[in-house]
Formats: structure tokens, C-alpha cells, sequence
């Protein structure tokens, strides 16, 4: 059976009272998936366009067998629409023209499902006039036609968007549980990467192949830059160019907020909960130097880096005001390598 139509792990009962009201043709107009990113969001609604348009009289929904299940699972049916980031625009984002396409197409009949889903993922993508264009067709959709909008920052969204939608919350599956299912499926370390992964099993599976060993690499690679000199941390951010320098940054923003929330755990007694359990000479040099102001400081900068990323801000701007605002809050943490 494919992962797709495996139960989701940590989400049995959300999606349990979901596949029930797809089963029974009780299906809101308009959903909102909200949780953390790779927490099985995107499954979970395929999952349920799935099982609405599911022809299988005997056994659960979805089959993934019939004559809907299969071409929706391998994302060839017309009556599984998805209205996802413009791959021609640099920035990700989901424009007005889209909308006005997806709003003719679900005026159209549907092809021959009893029901038709239009997932959009993901829904904080949306510019505001493209949100405002698909407002009226959230509030009413047409006769058989349900959205299923997905996110991991449900406050991006407009307003009116909220209100026209019932909002379906994705939790972070338990660390130990996590953690017996990545050991199941033979994966080392399982326990460092549950924790890494903060609960998310998408995440996880990533870090089990091949990401953990990257995620240690910009950690290091992090740390190395924070030891140096002002003239070495400039020229590490000037080397961030293009797609691969906006990658190499992702790496460094998230080994530095995991820095951050070891420290904050080895400041408060928590050690045996550090993912960076290999260096605990920096976490704690870390706790010392940063907590608590530093680390509500710089996490602020974490979050203000992430979102000039994602306006394609230049990488190396990024950089050098994150790096340069790290070393002047480490102070000594910077010679604890």
C-alpha cells in the first residue's frame, strides 16, 4: 500500500471524523489544515479528496483502487484540483490570474466524481487580491465542490478567508512515539531525529535520509563562521549567491534556532532534551552567553531572516545582519567551539 493511504501517524482521530463525514457525504464547503510543515497536512487532504469521490461499497475510503482513488493518487484526475505556487514566478506565491482560472474551472460540471476538491497548498501563498478573488467561490461553492486550504501560518491568511472555513489543527505527533516509528522502519538514530524533527514525520523521513548529516554540517559550518572575525563573517555571507546560497541560509537559520532552543533547555535544567547532545560544551556556553534576553532576541531575527526569504530579500543582506547581531550576542559563546 502506497505511504499515501497509510493512516497518519499522531492524526488518528482528526482524520478519523474527517474520512467519516467523506464517507457520508458530510463534507464542509471549505477547510483550513493548520499545523506545523511535513506534519502530514498534504496527505491527509489528498486522504480525504480521496475518499469523497471513493466508488468502494464494501471496505474503508479511500480504496485506492477504483476508477477515482487510483488517478487521483497519481494526480491525473480532473476532479482533483491543485492551485499551488506560480513555478514561473520567482517568488513562491499564488497569483490572481491562477485563482480566476481555478474559480472558471469549478464552474464547469464536474468530470464524473461524485465530488470534487480543490487543495490549495500552500494557502498562506496567496496574494491578496488572489485571496480575494476566491472569496465569493469559498463562501459558495458550487453544488459537489469543497476546498481544503493548507498551512503552516494560519495567521498569513485574510481574515474573510478564516471566517468562510472550518479550521482542522495538525498536532506534532509525541517524541516517543516518533521515535518507535522511525526504529520500525530501521532508521538510526531515531530518537536525535524525532527530536530534530519536533514532532513532524515528513521532516523526519528527510532527516533519516541524508538530512541529519546536513542539518550537522551547516550547524558546524555555522559555528565555524561565529568563531571567526568580522572580515570572515562578511565573506561567508557574500558566498551566499543564488538558489544554492538561499539554501545554504535555510540550513543556517535552522541550526541556529535549534541552538537556541538547546540553550534554552540547558538554561532551565533540561539537558537531556538537547538535539546538539554531541557539542554540549557550546549549548552550554550558549545558555550562559544568550538566555533569556539573547535567545528572544536573536530567535526574533530567526523569524525576520525566514520572512525576507521568502520575499526573495537578497541572501547576503540576510546574512550579515543575522551573523553579525549572532556574534554580538554570544560574546564568549563564540570561543567555546
Amino acid at each position: 500500500m502506497s505511504d499515501r493511504l497509510q493512516p497518519l501517524l499522531g492524526q488518528e482521530e482528526v482524520m478519523g471524523r474527517l474520512l467519516n463525514a467523506a464517507a457520508q457525504e458530510h463534507l464542509h464547503h471549505c477547510y483550513i489544515f493548520e499545523g506545523p510543515p511535513q506534519v502530514g497536512k498534504g496527505t491527509a487532504a489528498l486522504q480525504i479528496a480521496m475518499a469523497a469521490a471513493c466508488e468502494a461499497t464494501d471496505g474503508p475510503r479511500p480504496c485506492g483502487r477504483c476508477r477515482h482513488c487510483h488517478p487521483m493518487l497519481k494526480g491525473t484526475h480532473p476532479d482533483l484540483i491543485r492551485l499551488e505556487p506560480d513555478p514561473e514566478r520567482k517568488s513562491r506565491t499564488i497569483g490572481v490570474d491562477q485563482v480566476r482560472e481555478v474559480n472558471r474551472s469549478v464552474r464547469l460540471r464536474r468530470y464524473s466524481a461524485r465530488w470534487r476538491t480543490v487543495i490549495v497548498d500552500p494557502a498562506d501563498a496567496l496574494m491578496p487580491q488572489a485571496a480575494n478573488a476566491l472569496l465569493k467561490t469559498l463562501e459558495e461553492p458550487p453544488a459537489g465542490t469543497g476546498f481544503i486550504l493548507i498551512t503552516a501560518r494560519v495567521s498569513d491568511l485574510l481574515p474573510t478567508v478564516l471566517s468562510r472555513s472550518q479550521r482542522v489543527r495538525f498536532r506534532s505527533v509525541p517524541e516517543a512515539r516518533l521515535t518507535g516509528w522511525l526504529e520500525a522502519r530501521g532508521v538510526a538514530e531515531s530518537a536525535r531525529i524525532a527530536r530534530l524533527s519536533l514532532g513532524c514525520p515528513g521532516y523526519a523521513l528527510a532527516l533519516a535520509d541524508g538530512g541529519l548529516a546536513e542539518a550537522d554540517k551547516a550547524r558546524d559550518a555555522l559555528l565555524d563562521v561565529l568563531a571567526r572575525g568580522p572580515a570572515e563573517l562578511f565573506a561567508y555571507a557574500e558566498s551566499l549567491k543564488g538558489a544554492e546560497g538561499r539554501d545554504t541560509l535555510r540550513g543556517t537559520l535552522d541550526a541556529l534556532e535549534v541552538l537556541l532552543r538547546d540553550a534554552t533547555l540547558w538554561a532551565n535544567g533540561r539537558e537531556a532534551g538537547v538535539i546538539n547532545g554531541d557539542r554540549p560544551e557550546v549549548v552550554a556556553a550558549w545558555a550562559q552567553a544568550l538566555w533569556p534576553v539573547g535567545v528572544e532576541r536573536l530567535q526574533r531575527q530567526v523569524d525576520e531572516g525566514r520572512q525576507r526569504l521568502s520575499l526573495y530579500v537578497n541572501p547576503r543582506l540576510i546574512a550579515e545582519s543575522l551573523l553579525a547581531r549572532a556574534a554580538t550576542e554570544l560574546g564568549r559563546a563564540r570561543r567555546a567551539r
